[in-house]
């Protein structure tokens, strides 16, 4: 196995399948990553995990590794394993007293879990060896961004699911009012907000 990072998520505006790519790579191997394609959601509680931002309520995510902790020994590790027909298999290895459970899940969520734990990211060797791309330099992630950095990445999305967050809870007590009128013009902000960077 080999243990990786999150290196860089970009976002790539194509009209077909528009998502961000997810590039991770090894710890003790600055030359090849892998990319893995994730969703708008996905990528948010990805880049929320890597900013360290507590919401004021729980994301799915969240809540998610906090059962997972209350309820076992905690996630020991996370293994994305496999590749079939394009799409990545992991696995979350759960530790309850002498034994280790193995959990299916996608590896957007697996590593999203990974990075609220602090628990380590690792790929099979023969998968990296198989899917693994050429690191592409800071400047081509520059280029491909317009120009932003790893961090302004990271900072654009959380800013995202921040407004996405507060939007959605002013929805929920324009509801519990009754004012529909404010519920509406709400929703219709949260329909407005850009799949990809703000």
């Amino acid at each position: 196995m080999i243990e990786v990072t999150v290196k860089n998520i970009l976002f790539f505006a194509q009209k077909s399948s528009p998502g961000y790519t997810l590039f991770l790579q090894p710890l003790e191997n600055e030359t090849r990553s892998l990319p893995i394609v994730v969703g708008q959601f996905e990528a948010q509680a990805i880049a929320l995990a890597l900013e360290q931002v507590h919401l004021e309520r729980p994301m799915t995510h969240d809540l998610l590794s906090e059962v997972i902790g209350s309820l076992t020994d905690g996630l020991e590790s996370v293994v994305i394993s496999e590749i079939q027909d394009g799409t990545f298999f992991a696995k979350l290895m759960i530790r309850d007293g002498d034994s280790l459970e193995a959990v299916d899940a996608r590896p957007s969520d697996a590593i999203a879990l990974a990075l609220r734990a602090h628990a380590p990211i690792r790929v099979s060797k023969e998968l990296f060896d198989q899917v693994s791309v050429p690191v592409p330099s800071e400047g081509d992630f520059k280029a491909e961004e317009g120009g932003a950095s790893f961090a302004q990445n990271i900072r654009d999305i959380t800013r995202m699911a921040e407004i996405r967050f507060d939007l959605e809870k002013n929805l929920r007590a324009a509801v519990l009012r009754e004012d529909y009128e404010s519920a509406a013009l709400i929703r219709d902000r949260l329909e407005a907000l850009p799949e990809g960077d703000l």
